[in-house]
């Protein structure tokens, strides 16, 4: 009886609450106080909005590996909004990887607000690398959204999201469901966007980004990556490459070689790799062919799937290309679908490649 009583008289402090706290600094979060204030592009279409929030993080990377992601916002057929995909996007896992058929977005186009639906936001204006603005215009009322980069130091960017509207009268419960939800699906897209941007400006940092030879083949990879070492300085590495660490950085993992010494047909290496925090896969790998400096394969297994590894060396010009290529068989006892598992196992594959030519061109000869 008493606790009821203490929760009747403390009912009424969650709306203050909300109002005088949660509110004011979900509508404002990560921005600056010249963020919140400042006219931004897109402010013009909504002039009187009821409610306006501006959002920022801060991004690791220059604006030219942010805005490739922006350009291909937009639910599915697009690449989706990077937010939470079972509420917007029927589920379908928002794109890991630059769609080149999504790179050349115009003034007037649709984007899909949520996948299956005919609402869309309308492209209002580009300014590459710089802002990108969209609105939606129904049943009286009006959205704008604008994504506004800057430059940020010498490799960051700050990228700052408004969001405007104004409904009529009988749209004030949709503006009410707005205002409590609209952080956590913003919050949940600038969080995605940067975790993508940051990872493509990892693959670029030391020159051209990995080629992927085998786009859309589930468990088939082909890639590829230039690197400014010779083929001898790549092959030395790859035989001994549980000595550098880390490696790699992006995708944890943890490596150990058995027995020591010269690397050849039986040596085995023994890894961790971060699945998420506090979750590790156990892989065995066995090398099956060496021909230094120009090749060492190996198989591997995990508990879900087995797989073999090529690792090719082609002398170029400037030094070599490292190719690296691998088929995996997902064990019968696997309920995960191949195109799943590819789609979480790829990026991660082309970011450890990424950070192998990053550390042969860094290490010392």
């Amino acid at each position: 009886m008493r606790t009821n009583a203490w929760m009747r008289r403390g009912a009424w402090l969650l709306p203050l609450g909300y109002a005088l706290v949660y509110r004011p600094w979900q509508r404002s979060w990560g921005a600056s106080g010249s963020e919140v204030t400042e006219t931004l592009p897109g402010d013009e279409i909504v002039t009187q909005p009821q409610w306006e929030a501006t959002r920022a993080v801060q991004v690791d990377a220059r604006p030219e590996d942010v805005w490739p992601w922006l350009v291909q916002l937009g639910a599915h057929p697009r690449a989706g909004w990077y937010s939470y995909d079972w509420v917007d996007n029927r589920g379908i896992r928002s794109a890991e990887e630059l769609r080149p058929d999504l790179q050349h977005l115009a003034v007037g186009d649709r984007l899909p607000m949520m996948a299956g639906s005919s609402a869309a936001f309308v492209v209002e204006s580009i300014d590459p690398e710089r802002s990108l603005v969209m609105s939606n215009h129904a049943g009286g009322g009006a959205v704008t959204a604008a994504f506004v980069l800057r430059p940020y130091g010498p490799r960051g960017s700050r990228l700052v999201h408004r969001v405007r509207f104004r409904v009529p009268a009988n749209g004030l419960a949709w503006a009410a469901a707005m205002d409590a939800g609209d952080f956590v699906m913003s919050r949940r897209m600038l969080l995605g966007i940067r975790q993508r941007a940051e990872r493509l400006a990892r693959r670029r940092h030391g020159g051209a980004e990995p080629a992927d030879d085998a786009p859309g083949t589930p468990l088939t990879y082909d890639l590829s990556v230039e690197v400014r070492r010779p083929p001898s300085a790549v092959y030395a590495l790859l035989a001994d490459v549980q000595d550098l660490e880390p490696l790699p950085r992006a995708a944890g993992v943890h490596m150990t070689k058995e027995p020591d010494g010269p690397t050849g047909v039986g040596t085995r290496w023994h890894e961790q790799v971060r699945l998420a925090p506090g979750a590790w896969m156990r892989v065995e790998s066995t090398v099956t062919a060496v021909s230094p400096p120009d090749s060492l394969e190996m198989d591997f297994r995990t508990r879900w799937f087995d797989g073999h590894l090529t690792y090719a060396v082609e002398p170029t010009p400037s030094g070599c290309r490292l190719h690296q290529r691998e088929t995996l068989s997902l064990r019968p006892h696997v309920p995960a679908r191949a195109a799943w598992v590819d789609s979480r196992l790829r990026p991660r594959l082309l970011d450890r490649l990424a950070e192998i030519r990053d550390l042969a061109q860094t290490r010392s000869a």
